[in-house]
């Protein structure tokens, strides 16, 4: 949990220093709020709250912390067009 916190205050001085307005631990934005009210990380059907939200323009940013690099999606390339996901963490959860 302490690595997770050191991410969050990490994270939280990143978005600061680029301005970019958050909300942690949910979102002020309706339609995101909706979205997350059945999107826990355990797949209950309850309500999520990612560490963070924000909005960009057109653009819905996300970020949700994971111990567990196996429980990522990565980049397969330099350019960052193709993404790997990991299957397992997925499956975990369906």
């Amino acid at each position: 949990m302490a690595n997770e916190r050191k991410t969050d205050f990490f994270i939280g001085k990143l978005l600061d220093a680029s301005k970019i307005a958050y909300t942690p631990n949910g979102s002020s934005i309706k339609e995101i709020q909706d979205a997350l009210k059945t999107a826990s990380k355990k797949g209950t059907g309850k309500v999520g709250f990612p560490e963070f939200t924000a909005k960009i323009n057109d653009f819905i940013i996300v970020i949700e912390d994971k111990f567990d690099n196996s429980k990522q999606a990565n980049y397969t390339d330099e350019e960052k067009t193709t993404l790997e996901e990991d299957t397992k963490s997925i499956t975990d959860f369906l």
